[in-house]
């Protein structure tokens, strides 16, 4: 096995920052995990002892039971116009469906994303251009922030693939709803649990942990380098990880390889109603791209993905584990 390339980025908190961040009103006393890998933050009514377990699935999932349906056109008659309605404002070149047995990962088909500067996303209650932000992002239907949950997707980048350092290119998340919010950068915040970013050469699994007030939450990033974006040009790779809140437990691999399993509660020590799992390319803090390379424009991202699950074991989403899914079309 590999050996696992951690990095830490810890956002400088002033001891304020942690001042009442755990339920009794006490801070969380910070130590090493049993591997010395990462830092773990604990409050005195927190147990995370918990130890992962191996799962065995009877294979009853080969009919593809547990494929996205919102975003997957073999299983929604009605997904364009889904997903045309995702994104007020999308373009005919942000998405489009490829079919090509020679480029996709498995089957016929896959997901073509291109992100150039002005694409910005607008819902109900948010507009990415007047929050410093850009994207071209798709949306699973949400998950119950309880039990466990697994997702599997294939990514490959474009061969003209260039990254916006320091403006950093979100390509895969975890999103949550009813969770606690703040403020990052000057702008409001719904911070995430976990974000795959494109940033510094490589491609990162993020880890968000939350603490602090609930109004007011603190992030600390907690970075696991997964690949460099140079091998992931042309070329497909793998992405599986499960979330478990009953067992407090993150576990990911990486080309069916397991790179991690961290024993700590998913969404550290606050828990929202629920969970959503979003895909596609997501700029954040564009001007501070635009401002350190001097330019008024962002560059064009062109991604694909393909291969898209999410099931309640790692047999039921990653195809390297379980060769028995069928190939998603």
């Amino acid at each position: 096995m590999k050996k696992l390339f951690l990095f830490l980025i810890l956002f400088l908190f002033s001891a304020q920052s942690f001042a009442g961040s755990c339920p009794d009103g006490s801070d969380p006393v910070k130590s090493i995990s049993a591997d010395g890998t990462y830092f773990v933050f604990k409050c005195g009514s927190n147990s995370n002892n918990s130890t992962s377990t191996s799962t065995s699935t009877s294979n009853n999932s080969s009919n593809n039971k547990n494929v996205i349906t919102q975003i997957t056109p073999a299983y929604h008659s009605g997904w364009k116009q889904q997903l045309r309605n995702d994104m007020i404002g999308m373009k005919s070149h942000n998405f489009q469906f490829e079919k090509d047995l020679k480029k996709s990962r498995r089957g016929s088909q896959y997901q073509r994303f291109e992100l150039r500067d002005g694409d910005c996303g607008a819902y109900k209650d948010w507009d990415d251009c007047a929050n410093d932000r850009q994207r071209v992002e798709f949306t699973a239907d949400p998950m119950m922030a309880s039990g466990k949950h697994c997702i599997a997707f294939s990514i490959m980048l474009d061969n003209s693939f260039v990254v916006t350092d320091p403006s950093p290119t979100a390509l895969g998340q975890i999103q949550q709803s009813g969770g606690p919010t703040g403020f990052a950068g000057g702008f409001k915040s719904n911070p995430g649990v976990l974000m795959f970013h494109a940033e510094n050469g490589y491609y990162d699994f993020d880890w968000l942990y939350l603490h602090g007030s609930r109004t007011d939450i603190k992030q600390l990033d907690l970075k696991f380098r997964l690949l460099p974006l140079e091998e992931m040009k042309g070329k497909w790779n793998d992405i599986s990880f499960c979330l478990d809140f009953a067992k407090n437990n993150m576990s990911l691999w990486v080309n069916g390889e397991k790179k991690f399993n961290i024993n700590q509660p998913p969404t550290g020590l606050h828990l929202p109603k629920s969970i959503i799992f979003k895909y596609g390319i997501y700029q954040s803090f564009i001007s501070w791209y635009k401002l350190e390379h001097n330019k008024n424009k962002m560059p064009t991202q062109i991604v694909y993905y393909d291969e898209i699950r999410r099931g309640s074991s790692i047999e039921e989403v990653d195809f390297n584990i379980n060769p028995n899914l069928k190939a998603i079309d």
